[in-house]
């Protein structure tokens, strides 16, 4: 069976209770019971009263060292417990049977050092270590024997002796063990609950780490979704025009050298701007803006960028109590936000592009609205990556995300998300 040992950080709790001890029985020792003397005589308190403090100043100094507290087993440390609970109560009864002299003969009284109850804290600090390491069983068995420990010295008579204060003291002695078994309960169930929080704490710990894995793996295939999303209407669509020039060029080779000549022209233009908009696509991926600026300040530079290239006009109303945003949500609105200056860009021919961001009550409300030439909805809704992709990041954030278009009105963006500021 394998040792169990004490934590060091008990026995350094342990150590300064011991202090507390040794001031306190240095204090008793010099001081006298109280009784009623007759005239001219005087208490004599015997030196051997001094033998339990020297056991438990030993017992302190040891356990100063670090070996020593290696080596300290459970069982022993339940040793030191009862040697300093019984070092306690041998103490009192020397101090209280200390002999008087003097020319006459003086009557005694109960005294607070036979009586005990100003020892029975220290006779708690045992129980409580005792409570707190082992078992109920220990504490019942220790507060049984402080009962033991105590009777002995009633069991020797005494001739001047009265035995109506035995039976009291007897009784005091089994009221202080029953109420030192009360408290010995009580720290018992509360180190019980305590360890069960432990170990729910524990699990809980154990459930949280294997849902971070799990949602570290979903994090990693969202990533993946939108890097596929991010390069659709770059590299792939480079690469698919290419494909096309290039099977064109092929055809017209021997037949028209200079048609091939001209297409294969112009694949290599249409090459350098997929390789210039894959890399811009790849340097926007890191969203460098939204980190170092803030949301609508990061939508706002990526809006006049996209203007500059696409030669129209972009007119903001951005609430900039938007920036504290949780991080979810605010990628996902500057990535909406992207994807659909990017398709006006590339498809809408649009002159004036509107963006407002607001919040109202608990949700916030994106809009981008141009005035291009539109598109019908239900035919390139489905098949177009852009859009869907938009509408997948705000749906998987419990929002709404609508599209209206027709060639009268341009297009119309509309965002619905509910604020989560935990």
């Amino acid at each position: 069976m394998a040792k169990e040992w004490v934590d060091k950080r008990v026995l350094n709790i342990f150590r300064w209770s011991l202090v507390v001890l040794i001031i306190f029985l240095f204090q008793s020792s010099f001081t006298p019971g109280l009784y009623i003397f007759r005239q001219g005589e005087q208490p004599s308190i015997s030196w051997i009263t001094l033998l339990p403090i020297s056991v438990v100043i030993i017992i302190l100094i040891a356990l100063l060292f670090n070996k020593v507290q290696c080596c300290i087993t459970k069982p022993a440390f339940l040793a030191i417990l009862y040697i300093i609970a019984i070092m306690t109560i041998l103490s009192r009864n020397l101090v209280t049977s200390g002999d008087i002299r003097g020319p006459r003969a003086m009557a005694p009284m109960i005294n607070f050092f036979r009586g005990g109850w100003e020892m029975i804290f220290f006779l708690i600090i045992p129980l409580v270590f005792i409570a707190w390491q082992y078992s109920m069983r220990e504490v019942i068995v220790y507060c049984f024997a402080i009962v033991f420990f105590e009777s002995v010295p009633l069991a020797f008579p005494s001739n001047n002796r009265d035995p109506f204060f035995p039976l009291i003291n007897t009784m005091g002695d089994i009221a202080r063990s029953l109420t030192m078994l009360i408290v010995g309960w009580i720290m018992h169930q509360l180190v019980k609950v305590q360890r069960e929080q432990h170990l729910q704490l524990m699990e809980a710990n154990r459930k949280l780490r294997k849902f971070a894995l799990t949602n570290e793996k979903l994090a990693q295939t969202q990533e993946r979704n939108r890097l596929a999303r991010e390069l659709h209407d770059t590299l792939a669509h480079t690469l698919s025009s290419v494909s096309v020039q290039l099977e064109a060029t092929k055809a017209l080779f021997d037949r028209n050298p200079d048609g091939a000549k001209k297409m294969l022209d112009q694949t290599l233009t249409n090459t350098k701007n997929g390789l210039k908009e894959t890399r811009r696509t790849l340097v926007d991926l890191r969203a460098s803006d939204l980190e170092s600026y803030g949301l609508t300040q990061a939508i706002r530079n990526i809006s006049l960028s996209t203007a500059e290239r696409g030669g129209f006009e972009v007119v903001f109303n951005l609430d900039k109590n938007l920036d504290i945003l949780p991080d979810d949500i605010a990628h996902s609105l500057y990535r909406t936000a992207q994807e659909a200056l990017e398709n006006i860009l590339r498809h809408a021919n649009a002159s004036h592009v509107l963006i407002n961001m607001l919040s109202s009550g608990e949700a916030i409300q994106l809009e981008i609205k141009d005035d291009g030439k539109g598109f019908d909805v239900d035919d390139v809704s489905n098949q177009n990556l852009g859009l869907r992709g938009m509408r997948e990041r705000i749906e998987m954030l419990g929002g709404e995300f609508t599209i209206s278009s027709n060639s009268q009105t341009g297009t119309e963006i509309f965002v619905t998300i509910k604020r989560q500021d935990d």
